[in-house]
C-alpha cells in the first residue's frame, strides 16, 4: 500500500476573476547577473530546474549556432550554451557546464532514471549536413540531440544514449509521459517537417538511462512530425494523451497503443507558406475538470486558438467566444496557461511582447471568467503592431515569493535575453510537487474549481519545473485534492508554501 505524505488545497469558487489588480512585470536580467554573461546569445530553447538540489530553480539557455560571427556582437563568435545556478539572492552565476556549440531547438531538466536527480534533455536541430564552412557553426550545424546526467555535482553526457536517437535529425520539442504506466517516464521527441522524411519518436524508458524506441510498435505513425507538443489525459481514463502542432493530430492512449482522434476542428488553413500551428498547452481553462487546449502560430500574423474539451477526446473551436479572435501582429511561438496575478483564473500566455523603449511587456491574456461555460479573456493591452517574439519562454518562480516569473530567450541580432519578475500585487498562492520515482508526471491536483494535471515540456522549445502553481485569491487556508500512484488523497494546508509530496 502506498504512504502519501501530502498536503493539499482547494478554495471557494469564484464568479468571475477580479480585474481590480494588474499584472506586471520587471526587468531584473542586469540586476541578476545575466546580461554580460548572454551577451549575444542568439538562443532558441531554455529550461528551469533544480539540478543542484538546493530548492531554488537554475536556468539552461541553449544558442542557436549557425549564423556568421557579425550577427553575435557583442561576442565576437556564436554564444554557447549557458547553465546558471540560482544563488538564491536574485542573482545567477555561470557554472561552465554544458557549453556546447548546436542549434539548440529546446531543453529540458528531468529524472529519467528515478535517483531524485535531474538529467538535462538538449534538443538540436542538426542537418545531415552542415554546409557551413567556418567553426564553430560547421561543427554545431550537425551536433544532435543530447542527454547529460549529473556526476559528482557536474553534467557530463551520455554517449551514445538511445534517448537522443541519431535517426533523428531536426528535433523540436520534447514530452515526458509515461505512457505505458509501468512507473518509469518515456520520451516522446518531435521532429520538425523541414528534413527529409521527417518523424517523431516514442522512445521507452527500460530504465539506467537506457530506452528503446517503440513508435511503430505503439501506433505512432513513423511520418508524425510537428513544432509544439501538449500531453495530458484528455478523456479522463488516467492515461496520457498527447497533441502535436503543425500536423495538428491529437493521439489517444488505449492501453499503451495510441490511436489517432479524427476530427476536422483541427485543421489549420495557413495564409502562406510560413503559417504553421507552433506551441501547445492542455489546461482546464472554464474550471469543468476536463482538459481544454490552447495552440498559438508561428507566423508574422498569428492566429492563435481555443479548444474547449469535453472530457471524452472531443474538443471544440471556441478561439472568438473566448476572447482570442484577434490576429497578433507578430509570432507567437511559445504558449503556457499559468494565473500570473493568483487570482484563482488561470491566464494564457505566449512569448511575444510589447517593446515600451527598452520595456518588455509580455503577451498575456487575463482571464476575465466563465460565461455560459466559456471562458473569458482579455489582453492586458491592446493587441497591435508594433510588436516582438520570442522563441521560447518558460515560467518558474525563480525568487520563491510565489508569482511566476518568465525568462525570454533572444533570437534576434542586436537583442538579448529578458528575465522577467513578476511584480503583480501579492495574492495567495501554493506551489505542488511530487517526489516520487516519476516526479509526478501525470498526477492531478485539483484545488476547488481548479484543477492541474503535472506536465513539463508543453508549450514550444521550453522546459518548465515539475510543479503545478495555483493561485488562491483571498484564501489563507485550502483543501487539496491529489490523484496520484492510483490514490486519492484529501488534506487541509494553509497557503503562501511549496508543498513537496512524498509518497
Amino acid at each position: 500500500m502506498t504512504r502519501l505524505l501530502l498536503l493539499v488545497m482547494i478554495f471557494p469558487a469564484q464568479d468571475g476573476a477580479s480585474q481590480d489588480k494588474p499584472i506586471t512585470f520587471i526587468d531584473e536580467t542586469k540586476d541578476a547577473g545575466l546580461v554580460d554573461a548572454l551577451a549575444g546569445m542568439m538562443g532558441h530553447g531554455g529550461a528551469w530546474g533544480d539540478f543542484d538540489g538546493d530548492g531554488k530553480v537554475d536556468l539552461f539557455v541553449g544558442g542557436f549556432c549557425d549564423r556568421p560571427n557579425s550577427e553575435y556582437a557583442p561576442a565576437k563568435a556564436p554564444v554557447p550554451s549557458r547553465l546558471f545556478r540560482n544563488k538564491g539572492d536574485g542573482t545567477f552565476e555561470l557554472t561552465g557546464q554544458v557549453e556546447m556549440h548546436a542549434r539548440t531547438s529546446g531543453a529540458l531538466f528531468v529524472d529519467l532514471d528515478g535517483d531524485g536527480l535531474l538529467e538535462l534533455y538538449v534538443s538540436n536541430n542538426a542537418k545531415a549536413k552542415g554546409g557551413k564552412t567556418d567553426e564553430p557553426q560547421k561543427s554545431a550545424t550537425t551536433r544532435h540531440s543530447s542527454l547529460h546526467r549529473l556526476h559528482q555535482g557536474k553534467f557530463i553526457e551520455v554517449p551514445g544514449c538511445a534517448a537522443a536517437p541519431p535517426t533523428i535529425f531536426t528535433s523540436r520539442n520534447v514530452g515526458v509521459l509515461d505512457y505505458d504506466g509501468d512507473g518509469q517516464l518515456d520520451l516522446l521527441v518531435v521532429e520538425d517537417k523541414f528534413t527529409k522524411a521527417p518523424r517523431s519518436a516514442l522512445l521507452r524508458n527500460k530504465g539506467k538511462l537506457a530506452f528503446e524506441d517503440v513508435t511503430g510498435a505503439a501506433g505512432i505513425p513513423q511520418d508524425l512530425f510537428g513544432l509544439g507538443l501538449a500531453v495530458g489525459d484528455v478523456n479522463g481514463d488516467g492515461r496520457p494523451d498527447f497533441f502535436i502542432a503543425h500536423s495538428n493530430r491529437l493521439f489517444i492512449n488505449e492501453g499503451g497503443k495510441f490511436v489517432e482522434y479524427k476530427s476536422d476542428v483541427f485543421d489549420h488553413h495557413p495564409t502562406d507558406g510560413e503559417d504553421w500551428p507552433c506551441g501547445a498547452v492542455f489546461a482546464d481553462l472554464n474550471r469543468d475538470g476536463r482538459p481544454d487546449l490552447v495552440v498559438t502560430a508561428h507566423h508574422e500574423g498569428a492566429r492563435n486558438r481555443i479548444f474547449l474539451g469535453d472530457g471524452k477526446g472531443g474538443f471544440r473551436d471556441i478561439t472568438k467566444e473566448a476572447g482570442l479572435g484577434d490576429v497578433v501582429p507578430t509570432k507567437c511561438p511559445h504558449v503556457e496557461v499559468q494565473d500570473f496575478d493568483n487570482d484563482g483564473w488561470p491566464d494564457i500566455y505566449t512569448s511575444a511582447a510589447w517593446m515600451d523603449g527598452d520595456r518588455v511587456v509580455p503577451l498575456i491574456y487575463r482571464h476575465t471568467g466563465v460565461k455560459d461555460g466559456i471562458p473569458r479573456f482579455e489582453p492586458i493591452r491592446p493587441i497591435k503592431a508594433p510588436m516582438v517574439y520570442y522563441p521560447a519562454g518558460p515560467t518558474a518562480d525563480y525568487d520563491g515569493d510565489g508569482r511566476l516569473d518568465i525568462f525570454l530567450i533572444n533570437w534576434f541580432a542586436g537583442r538579448r535575453c529578458t528575465l522577467l519578475r513578476n511584480e503583480s500585487p501579492k495574492r495567495h498562492w501554493i506551489d505542488v510537487r511530487i517526489a516520487n520515482k516519476t516526479m509526478g508526471i501525470g498526477a492531478k491536483i485539483r484545488i476547488g474549481e481548479q484543477v492541474q494535471e503535472l506536465n513539463i515540456g508543453y508549450g514550444y522549445a521550453s522546459g518548465q519545473t515539475a510543479t503545478c502553481h495555483f493561485g488562491l485569491g483571498d484564501a489563507a487556508e485550502v483543501e487539496v485534492e491529489i490523484v496520484v500512484d492510483g490514490k486519492t488523497i484529501k488534506q487541509k494546508t494553509k497557503a503562501d508554501q511549496v508543498l513537496t509530496v512524498r509518497p
